[in-house]
């Protein structure tokens, strides 16, 4: 059984970009637990950039995004497109890491120290999220 995602992003979303992506579902969730967004929230960062939505995509991602049409309210107040942005943006950064671990951290932070430690908080998390759907 797939453990249950945090709360405003369903399932059937998490599931899609999985798929759609090739990233497992369970670190989907993983990155949503770690994150804490929510729909509709923006959270303000010390380099005066913002993380938007349940995934905390980061604004600096929103000029990229534009030329496919997403804007920042798409990810601000729809959840599910949030996640499938956000599932874009990860599986990117794995694709491009020198490993699994630092392509997850890449999702938080290119300097190496937060990095490490964001990859850390999402493998325990994971290993968690698995020992909990046996």
């Amino acid at each position: 059984m797939l453990a249950l995602p945090p709360s405003q992003v369903s399932l059937h979303c998490i599931n899609h970009a999985a798929i759609e992506f090739n990233v497992p579902a369970k670190l989907i969730i993983s990155v949503l637990e770690i994150e804490r967004g929510r729909v509709g929230q923006v959270v303000q960062n010390k380099n005066k950039t913002y993380d938007i939505g349940p995934m905390q995509i980061n604004s600096s991602w929103l000029p990229t995004l534009a030329r496919y049409g997403i804007t920042q309210r798409d990810l601000q107040y729809d959840a599910c497109k949030n996640v499938e942005v956000g599932t874009w943006i990860l599986s990117k950064m794995i694709a491009h890491g020198k490993d699994l671990l630092t392509g997850i951290g890449d999702y938080h932070s290119h300097t190496t120290h937060l990095n490490q430690h964001y990859g850390s908080m999402v493998k325990i998390n994971y290993a968690k999220i698995m020992i909990a759907s046996k």
